[in-house]
């Protein structure tokens, strides 16, 4: 299937830019919290970049930076909520923290680089079932170790 391809094609992966003082084993999550701002506006051209109706379907992705990337979640949403999607997945909120932004942090704190891939499934109302396909494929594989059943 084109799109499961595209999805994990880590030719075109953008690195998403986190704060050198939050990459250490140590960082606190007040420190992550306070570098919130910092974090969004370090990433505003990329978020700029990605157009309302470009995008549905995402991946991320981690490495260390002598390794490939290993994809580690895959996750939809309609094309008008995409940004904010992508956003609350990869960057401190107040409040309650998702699982997913969790794994990141670790990730980063463990000295992994973030890799976002993204595409647009058309027509939109195959993103669920492209999403669903790929967590079949690959949940088992222990490839997807981020999205929960």
């Amino acid at each position: 299937m084109q799109c499961v391809d595209s999805l994990r094609d880590s030719s075109r992966m953008f690195v998403f830019i986190y704060p050198e003082e939050l990459r250490a084993a140590g960082s606190t999550d007040a420190q992550w919290a306070a570098k919130s701002t910092l974090i969004r506006e370090s990433n505003a051209d990329f978020l700029l970049g990605m157009g309302a109706a470009d995008v549905n379907c995402y991946t991320i992705h981690t490495r260390k930076k002598s390794e490939e990337w290993r994809l580690r979640y895959i996750g939809q949403t309609d094309c008008t909520r995409a940004k904010s999607s992508v956003m609350r997945l990869l960057t401190p909120h107040s409040g309650r923290s998702n699982h997913v932004f969790k794994k990141c942090q670790a990730a980063v704190r463990s000295g992994c680089e973030i890799g976002l891939r993204m595409i647009k499934v058309e027509p939109e109302t195959l993103r669920s079932f492209i999403k669903e396909k790929m967590i079949g494929e690959l949940l088992s594989d222990k490839v997807l170790d981020w999205n929960q059943k």
